[in-house]
């Protein structure tokens, strides 16, 4: 079986050959000629510009260096059924109607794994995601970075990895005092005593909830003083089962929560007794200041500034755990390992990134760490952005979020519609609405459609066929079904590509090219004629592609495919 990806493979590696063969040593030994969807679909379907970019070397016209190639290649590549050359030198090909129907029965019978190349060859990634310390319930923002990474690992496994999901939370450290001290001082309160929250605690009316059940468990007498473990690991508890709870309404699992109090303090000291062991131009990475802190010269690796890793008190900074946990993850041997943060992150994702390089080595951190930034996230509702503060109280959970949504898969899908890496603003009554303005009901509209058009066509004693017959004259008369199937055989080579470039945005775009498409093809031909049995069974078989497509493709982003809307 031809599938997109070998198709496009053999273009290119053919495209190579014949360059090669014409111009021999002449072109660079790391030329590729990579091919493309085609800019001008009147002339072909996918593309090359290797022409142009061969004229400054091979000192000639681009439309003459297309010519040369296009003359060797005549038969040489199965599913290409012409070639043509256009503008200034594009060199486009158009797809066989028999490949295309061909690839579009595949999806039908078979869905779209079947055509995803397997890039990931049972190798195995480590994608850490969430990791948001236990001081309360996740927000809006970690909302965005769960979606995000529980699509990119589901996309990863899709392409062949296998993929461990991982959640790292502090705790320990100043973080984790100011918790416990506000649950104490929640928990004073109630009890008649006066008590205040310290300076950088938490005001979340949650904190008084863990305060009551607190005093129901244990009793009162409790003291900050004397019982501070006490508070500290039962507001610990509290919020983790509140996360794992948040977590679940998106239908996220982990395989591994890893502790930093796991790091501390051996595998801390460890990396600080590597580093101290490193010179550059005379001088130690590690150094102590007048004032008593331990500090990184950063500044050595390249970056902007040294930065303290243990204060005068002796408790870490938490930068140095940091390290300490990414040595932990390098050494359980992932091929590859995938750190998801967001954009507060940005500094300390570069940090460690350079001390990895500096005990690892610059290559072996590059060509395993993939560290992937997404921005914040505004929420807006009745047209006014909402102001959010974790300490302050102020915040939407992600719990709220949902609901106000109106379920977990209109939250997912909104969140994937951008880039990680652009500033979102989450419109709430966007997601409310229930019309093709709000694009996962666009989406899962097709989808019922589809159903619904398969279930008519049941009734009448329709069906598609269940083999490929090579027989594809029926489609051949109207444009909208080869336009169709055009579509459906480029979408395992972009979902590829997503799968690469861990992009999980790209999804939803080829799910709203699939609606599109569909909708499209469906009001300009008759799918279901009794009178036409064999038009409508190839029809039907484009429609079960179209379907199959769209639930893999929901599938991957963990939102639901509904027959009937």
């Amino acid at each position: 079986m031809m599938t997109p990806a070998m198709l496009r493979n053999e273009l290119e590696s053919v495209l190579e050959s014949s360059v090669r063969s014409i111009w021999g040593d002449r072109i660079p030994d790391d030329f590729r000629a990579v091919v493309s969807g085609s800019n001008n679909l009147e002339y072909g379907d996918v593309s090359c510009q290797a022409a142009m970019r061969l004229a400054g070397i091979v000192k000639d016209n681009p439309r003459a260096i297309a010519g040369r190639i296009t003359e060797t290649l005549t038969g040489r590549i199965k599913g290409i059924s012409s070639i043509s050359i256009d503008g200034p030198g594009f060199i486009n090909f158009r797809l066989s109607d028999n490949y295309l129907a061909s690839t579009a029965f595949d999806l039908a019978s078979s869905g779209l794994q079947s055509l995803l190349p397997d890039t990931g060859a049972g190798r195995e990634v480590l994608v850490e995601f969430v990791s948001s310390n236990p001081t309360g319930p996740l927000t809006v923002g970690h909302c965005r970075q769960a979606v995000l990474g529980s699509t990119i690992s589901s996309l990863l496994e899709a392409s062949g990895w296998k993929v461990s999901r991982e959640y790292y939370f502090n705790d320990t450290g100043r973080q984790m005092t100011l918790l416990g001290e506000s649950l104490a001082a929640r928990y004073s309160s109630a009890q008649g005593d006066e008590a205040v929250i310290p300076e950088g605690g938490y005001h979340g009316s949650y904190i008084i909830e863990w305060a009551a059940d607190l005093s129901a468990e244990l009793g009162t007498g409790l003291t900050w003083k004397r019982d501070r473990d006490t508070f500290i690991r039962f507001a610990e508890e509290k919020a983790m089962k509140m996360i794992l709870s948040d977590l679940s309404l998106l239908g996220i699992e982990f395989d591994r929560f890893f502790a930093e109090s796991e790091l501390i303090p051996e595998a801390v000291t460890d990396a600080i007794e590597k580093l101290s062991r490193i010179t550059i131009e005379g001088k130690s990475l590690v150094y102590e200041s007048d004032s008593g802190k331990l500090w990184l010269r950063f500044t050595a690796l390249g970056r902007p500034k040294d930065r303290v890793i243990i204060r005068d008190n002796g408790t870490y900074t938490y930068r140095m755990p940091d390290i300490a946990y990414h040595l932990d993850k390098f050494s359980r041997n992932y091929d590859l390992v995938v750190d998801i943060f967001g954009a507060d992150h940005l500094d300390t994702s570069r940090d460690v990134a350079a001390a990895l390089e500096c005990l690892l080595g610059e290559k072996s951190v590059s060509a395993k760490l993939r560290v992937i930034i997404h921005q914040f996230v505004t929420l807006v509702k009745d047209g006014r952005k909402i102001k959010m503060s974790t300490r302050s109280g102020e915040f939407v959970t992600l719990r709220e979020l949902i609901n106000d949504a109106g379920s977990s898969d209109v939250t997912k899908y909104l969140f994937l519609t951008r880039r990680a890496d652009a500033h979102m603003d989450f419109d709430l009554d966007l997601a409310r609405k229930q019309s093709s303005e709000n694009p996962v009901y666009y989406v899962q509209y097709a989808h019922a459609r589809i159903a619904g058009i398969l279930r008519t066509a049941d009734e009448a004693g329709i069906c598609s066929p269940v083999e490929f017959s090579g027989d594809v004259s029926c489609l051949l008369d109207g444009e909208y079904e080869r336009e169709l199937m055009r579509l459906l055989e480029s979408v395992s080579v972009r979902v590829a590509a997503a799968a690469d470039e861990m992009e999980p945005h790209r999804l939803t775009e080829i799910l709203a090219d699939l609606a599109t498409g569909f909708h499209r093809f469906y009001q300009h031909v008759r799918v279901v004629d009794t009178d036409n049995s064999d038009v409508s069974e190839a029809r039907l078989m484009l429609c079960r592609a179209c379907r199959r497509c769209i639930s893999d493709l929901l599938g991957i982003l963990g939102v639901d495919a509904p027959d009937r809307m």
